[in-house]
């Protein structure tokens, strides 16, 4: 059956599109924000990095 290609998987198998990176562009004053970093949260609760 496989050489026919009779046997195939049942369910319709959705291919995702890679995530799209954002590519923020300043052309002027005060137009792209970012936030400051220098507190960051680990995976354990209430303990943070400081830079």
């Amino acid at each position: 059956m496989a050489s026919q290609n009779e046997v195939r998987e049942r369910r319709n198998q959705l291919a995702h599109p890679p995530p799209v990176k954002p590519e923020l562009i300043a052309t002027g004053p005060n137009e792209v924000w970012s936030w400051d970093i220098t507190k960051l949260l680990t995976f354990e609760k209430f303990v943070y990095l400081y830079l």
